[in-house]
């Protein structure tokens, strides 16, 4: 699977590059982060690297975690004239503003979700894009109608927003969350299985079977390790499409920032 994962990755991203030389859009970006979170640190930098790769502005605001206000993000938020994201998590009870959808490149204020529930978005959650990309792949762009999809993890990031977006294309959707009976579901119903709940061990692969699509969202430490929301039981091996952790979601995700912005950007402009 990491293989597709990769292929996938390049063919989006010659797509990327083609648009924007063809079209000559200007593409920029602005990224605030608030503390010295390593994860975030990680996350951030790879989307500046994408950014210098091709030789396109990334605007890094960098705050401390100390004296940094809500007010100090709202007025950088209304500030905004172009794409503009604030890194998650934030410290000390603050919150991302909730940006208008014009700037908006994760796709995670109120105007965009509520476009998103109308089917007038002009972008998709990065990692929402990235699981949509991923389903299209393996089962094909005309798939989504009837397909069965079940959904763990009821986040405004991830959960949520797929479910939505699923139903737009008339897929059948299943959610499930924390107080859910995950023991008592029947997953080999099931076309595609996403698996975002942020907890290690949420499933695993002895119960998937052959045909089926698993996307992983998560990304857990376990043993100084990085490792999705699914265990993988030692000598268990699923016929499933699993996607790996790390190089699955997470890099699709990372590319559909540059997505978003090369797409708000030309509607900008």
């Amino acid at each position: 699977m990491k293989a597709v994962i990769n292929t996938l990755y390049e063919a989006k991203l010659a797509e990327l590059k083609e648009k924007i030389d063809a079209e000559s859009i200007p593409v920029q970006l602005t990224i605030v982060t608030v503390g010295d979170d390593p994860a975030s640190k990680v996350y951030v930098r790879n989307k500046v690297r994408l950014f210098e790769a091709l030789e396109l502005p990334c605007h890094h605001i960098v705050l401390p975690e100390e004296g940094t206000t809500q007010a100090d993000l709202d007025g950088l938020a209304a500030k905004a004239d172009h794409p503009i994201l604030f890194q998650l998590p934030l410290p000390n009870g603050l919150e991302a503003p909730d940006l208008p959808a014009a700037v908006d490149v994760d796709g995670f204020g109120s105007e965009a979700l509520g476009q998103l529930v109308l089917g007038q978005n002009p972008v998709l959650p990065c990692t929402v894009q990235a699981a949509i990309d991923i389903i299209e792949l393996h089962c094909g762009e005309f798939s989504f109608p009837g397909l069965k999809v079940a959904i763990l993890g009821r986040s405004n990031i991830v959960g949520k927003p797929l479910a939505i977006e699923l139903i737009n294309r008339q897929s059948t959707v299943s959610s499930f969350n924390s107080r859910s009976d995950l023991a008592a579901v029947d997953w080999n119903k099931f076309d595609v299985i996403v698996v975002a709940t942020g907890h290690h061990g949420t499933l695993d692969n002895s119960q998937f079977i052959e045909g089926q699509l698993i996307i992983d969202v998560g990304i857990n430490r376990i043993d100084g390790k990085l490792v999705g929301d699914i265990k993988h039981q030692d000598g268990v091996l699923s016929a499933a499409a699993i996607t790996p952790v790390p190089g699955g979601v997470g890099r699709l995700t990372c590319l559909n920032v540059l997505g978003n912005a090369v797409k708000l950007c030309q509607a900008n402009s």
